[in-house]
């Protein structure tokens, strides 16, 4: 029920922050250089103080800063290496939790070079975290236009803002291009759906001499389907070519992971591809095999470490996936269980909301229930929420509870803007068939929302069908047969069989 679609701002806050101090403090010296004995030796304090940082003790390191920037040395350093040593302070200010200070500290070591990305792409942060997400895209921008290589920012970060611009097309477009022309990638890997999106953007902006570019770096199968679907894309797309064939992508794809995971063996985003796409060409059972020994020694273990709990987490959900889509149920539960704990702060709510989804496919509510309330809507974002009342929606009919029934859909309505699919699916939960149908329509119509409906209404591989989702499952198959829905595909697009799982 819910997509790897990033987590709450504030926990990225404190994923990104720790590292920070000492990168930004290394970067201010340049090793091949001469330097004065007075600069080096300030040099070497604040790399001791970011070292501090790091250690855990950041109270001493904050003050250590806070001397350090008020020290007459400072003044004699060259513009990088001051703008650096006011960067390294800010992050040390983050990790006190002062991000009102370490803004103000970043926006100084702009003042000092405004050409300083490691400092542009930080404020970044916390100009989204302020809810100013154009002022966050700004940076973006400009940060990876200064660059050297691919910008330092990470795919969450990316997710929340291509999300927060979704009614600015124009920024929208703007921020991604900007990645795209610097050759922005997910811990190594292509951020396929993204470039979809930029497609789809310059189609819409009349930027057609830039989508040919862009489709290059757009090699994966799911990605190749919603492409294939949407008639805007006819011009750019030769359907009889094996380049464009998604069963040949996903081929393609698995052996392109093999080797990457082989080269950067580990768990990391490249395991997490892979075992997705295994997941998508239909090869469970090697999704299994490549996760058992991470399934038996995460059952035996309390929690993940912090830098590796989101790849555990995310892995060990397919696996659980898996196993559900081979019939083997019990199995699933316990895997996903499992993801939930080892996945902690990183991204439990993800976890959490496809545990919850499961219990209410197995006809389990009071467990759906039991899961639904251990999780905080301040840590969810807006399509989070809304997929968290309909799975309490689809267990409030389970139970027969229309106090809660009508409790979700209160959330589902104010959010039926920003997430119209969960809202359609809730029609759908309902019986409401003409109001989901013109919901697709909708959908249909709108340039943005189009690609992803025209993808779920392909026919494609699907699991077992369990029986508290069977209702749901034969009414959405009603609703893509009716006239009005077929009429809608056929004007902007095409439906197409494919052997592959969508997710």
């Amino acid at each position: 029920m819910t997509c790897r679609n990033g987590i709450a701002l504030a926990l990225m806050l404190s994923l990104c922050v720790a590292p920070l101090a000492a990168t930004a403090a290394a970067a201010s010296v340049d090793a091949t250089a001469p330097l004065p004995e007075g600069d080096r030796a300030f040099y070497m304090e604040v790399g001791e103080a970011a070292q501090q940082a790091e250690r855990g003790d950041t109270l001493g390191a904050a003050i250590v800063f806070e001397r350090l920037l008020a020290d007459p040395r400072l003044a004699t350093l060259p513009v990088e290496g001051r703008s650096h040593v006011w960067a390294s302070a800010a992050m040390v200010a983050a990790e006190q939790k002062d991000f009102t200070l370490a803004t103000q500290r970043l926006q100084q070591a702009l003042a000092i070079n405004p050409r300083n990305a490691y400092a542009r792409l930080r404020l970044a942060w916390f100009q989204l975290h302020g809810q100013q997400p154009v002022a966050a895209a700004d940076s973006v921008i400009r940060g990876a236009a200064d660059s050297e290589g691919s910008p330092d920012i990470t795919t969450d970060m990316v997710w929340q803002l291509d999300t927060e611009l979704k009614d600015l097309p124009e920024k929208r477009l703007a921020l991604l291009q900007a990645l795209f022309d610097r050759s922005w990638k997910n811990d190594g890997v292509e951020p396929v759906e993204l470039w979809v999106t930029l497609a789809t953007l310059q189609v819409e902006a009349g930027h057609g001499d830039r989508v040919a570019a862009t489709l290059e770096r757009v090699d994966a199968p799911i990605a190749l389907v919603r492409l294939r679907s949407d008639k805007r894309f006819d011009p750019y797309l030769q359907r009889d070519d094996a380049r464009h064939e998604p069963v040949a992508a996903a081929r393609r794809q698995i052996d392109r992971l093999r080797v990457e995971t082989m080269l950067r063996p580990g768990l990391n985003e490249t395991a997490v591809e892979l075992a997705t796409a295994l997941m998508i060409a239909g090869e469970l059972g090697d999704v299994v095999g490549m996760t058992d020994q991470l399934a038996a020694a995460a059952n035996a273990a309390t929690e993940a470490p912090d830098e590796e709990g989101f790849s555990i987490g995310w892995m060990l959900d397919t696996r659980s996936r898996a196993l559900r889509r081979l019939g083997e149920n019990d199995r699933a539960v316990a895997n996903q269980l499992i993801a939930v704990r080892m996945a902690g702060a990183t991204d439990m709510v993800s976890q959490k909301l496809n545990l919850a989804a499961l219990y209410m496919a197995l006809h389990r509510p009071m467990m759906a229930r039991e899961v639904l309330r251990e999780l905080d809507s301040a840590d969810m974002s807006v399509y989070g929420i809304s997929s968290h009342a309909l799975v309490s929606l689809m267990t409030a009919r389970q139970l027969n509870d229309e106090a809660a029934a009508q409790r979700a859909w209160t959330v589902l309505q104010a959010n039926r803007t920003a997430a119209p699919g969960q809202y359609r699916d809730a029609l759908i939960t309902d019986n409401r068939m003409d109001e989901a149908a013109q919901t697709v329509i909708a959908q249909l119509a709108d340039p943005m929302e189009r690609g992803q409906v025209l993808l779920e209404l392909q026919d494609m591989r699907e699991g077992p069908v369990l029986v508290g989702e069977r209702d749901y499952h034969d009414r959405w198959n009603q609703m893509e047969k009716r006239a009005d829905v077929q009429a809608a595909v056929a004007k902007v697009g095409r439906i197409a069989t494919y052997p592959l799982f969508a997710y």
